[in-house]
């Protein structure tokens, strides 16, 4: 989403690198794709990649940001139940992108991007349940560290497990394991 007063050319810059790094994952590693790879598909200079991005690994951040974004534009409005669903349902549309980043050899600067999104999401939400008073088993950071890890291992399996479980059954599993700690919001 753009900023307030972005430039609009800034705005479709950053998704035609985004667009083309997500689609380069659905063919070939995060390790083989090159900056050159992204910019040639989204046909942006290198030089213009490099006044908006350090490098691929801060185009992977401002996609996972991105992406973050729209998560918590919709559990605003959504139950739980059903922002869980939407949630599996967006990783399966990326199934192959997913299968690719876990196939490789993903290395520990990625992983540890995903999960310090992981775990700053769920630090945001523990953080509004303590606000409402909801009784936390422990200090946020580790109820967090908790929470995002058995996400993301979840996640993980499922990726590893060819998405043998259907979105229905592994979001219905996690709204059992979250539902304690995160009431739903009626």
């Amino acid at each position: 989403m753009p900023a307030i007063g972005q430039d609009i050319r800034i705005t479709k810059t950053h998704m035609a690198l985004s667009k083309a790094l997500m689609d380069l994952l659905e063919k070939k590693s995060f390790q083989k794709i090159t900056v050159n790879d992204i910019c040639q598909l989204a046909m942006v200079s290198r030089s213009t990649f490099y006044l908006h991005f350090e490098d691929k690994y801060h185009l992977m951040l401002f996609c996972l940001k991105s992406v973050r974004q729209k998560l918590d534009e919709a559990v605003r409005s959504m139950e739980l139940r059903d922002y869980l669903r939407m949630v599996m349902d967006s990783v399966y549309e990326r199934k192959k992108a997913l299968r690719t980043l876990h196939q490789a050899e993903i290395d520990i600067e990625l992983i540890n991007m995903f999960r310090s999104f992981f775990h700053d999401y769920f630090s945001d939400i523990i953080t509004e349940c303590e606000k409402q008073d909801v009784r936390l088993p422990g200090p946020i950071p580790l109820v967090a560290a908790y929470y995002a890890n058995g996400l993301t291992g979840m996640v993980i399996w499922w990726i590893e497990h060819n998405f043998s479980i259907s979105a229905e059954e592994i979001s219905a599993c996690q709204y059992n394991l979250l539902s304690d700690l995160i009431p739903d919001k009626n």
